[in-house]
């Protein structure tokens, strides 16, 4: 756990860094933004993802207007969920900061926590859990996605879970899970010409001090990285960072899952099936002058969710996939194992 004085930082720091930037076009400025505040959970019988979003509307006759969604997946041996899309008078967003309410699901930060209520209008889940950061955030700014403006990326990889999560009329405790978040903003339209690639690794053990990041974008065919970076947190801080050709990613062979969730249902009809592109094995090493890290990633189920192209008639495929991680490194002079179940993240066409 962190001393009085990291947990003080943190909570100074977050209100600082994660707040609402919201889309410039509502005073005139530049469309095309996006933004979009994301959170997993690993409970004991239950894993969770919610992700709060605004985009610009693209829609004709639109100017000025953004469109609110929410998308909320959980997962026992499968994944269930779905994804909202939320009116101007449902919705409430407070650029600068950490408050934003799509209907009656809300998300704060009071008193050094993230506060979610989440209650699904279609499906029967409902949530409501705080989430106590414990690692520091770290911020990477101005990254290329290739043939736009750069975007914007926040992460705090390791977060403990507290709160209730009901499925149908079963209940499930959250109970210090583990838990991730990022947030991400800026520029960039679904459907062209990049592509990226991410996941985590944190222990169950609230003892075991090492957390895992990864993230790589590339062109839409992956043919080509724009930009990779693997961190390694020990307790509140960055320990080691990784960054382009220091990191060799491997994918092996094809998953081919039995099923696969995809929402909203009706986007289902544009993408029928059961193909991904997600590999079989996910292979990273990354090594610099005196740290050395091999992370294997096994997916096991697969959670489409399709979103319409902004420019075109295609679409744009954000696959979550949950799997097993097993971390090697030897960092410092000191070995690092980790294994735990996790969610990597695959975006394509």
């Amino acid at each position: 756990m962190i001393d009085a004085a990291t947990r003080t930082s943190i909570e100074r720091l977050i209100p600082r860094l994660d707040y609402f930037r919201r889309p410039p076009s509502r005073i005139g400025g530049e469309v095309g933004f996006k933004e979009w505040m994301h959170f997993c959970v690993y409970g004991e019988e239950l894993d969770l993802l919610v992700n709060f979003s605004e985009v610009d509307d693209l829609r004709k006759g639109a100017a000025g207007r953004s469109r609110a969604r929410l998308t909320v997946l959980a997962r026992r041996d499968r994944w269930i969920g779905g994804v909202e899309e939320y009116g101007a008078d449902e919705t409430e967003i407070v650029g600068g900061r950490i408050s934003a309410r799509f209907g009656d699901n809300s998300i704060t930060y009071v008193n050094g926590r993230y506060i979610l209520e989440v209650r699904l209008r279609d499906l029967p889940i409902r949530a409501d859990f705080s989430l106590e950061p414990i690692t520091t955030p770290t911020p990477i700014h101005n990254v290329s996605v290739g043939d736009g403006p750069p975007i914007h990326w926040l992460v705090i990889p390791r977060l403990l879970a507290r709160g209730e999560v009901w499925i149908g009329g079963e209940r499930f405790a959250l109970r210090e899970a583990p838990a991730y978040h990022d947030h991400n903003w800026g520029y960039f339209g679904w459907g062209r010409d990049f592509a990226w690639e991410w996941g985590f690794g944190l222990p169950a053990e609230a003892s075991d001090p090492w957390s895992f990041v990864f993230a790589r974008l590339s062109d839409r065919g992956r043919n080509r990285t724009r930009m990779q970076t693997l961190f390694l947190w020990r307790g509140a801080h960055v320990h080691s960072a990784f960054r382009d050709a220091q990191i060799l990613v491997e994918r092996v062979g094809l998953l081919r899952p039995e099923r696969v969730l995809k929402v909203p249902p009706i986007m289902g009809l544009l993408r029928p099936g059961t193909a991904t592109d997600v590999p079989a094995t996910m292979i990273l090493r990354a090594r610099s002058a005196d740290d050395e890290v091999i992370v294997r990633f096994k997916p096991a189920d697969v959670a489409q969710v399709i979103i319409p192209n902004d420019a075109d008639l295609g679409v744009t495929i954000i696959q979550e996939v949950a799997g097993q991680l097993a971390l090697d490194a030897l960092v410092s002079g000191e070995r690092v194992s980790l294994r735990c179940p996790t969610i990597f993240e695959f975006l394509s066409d």
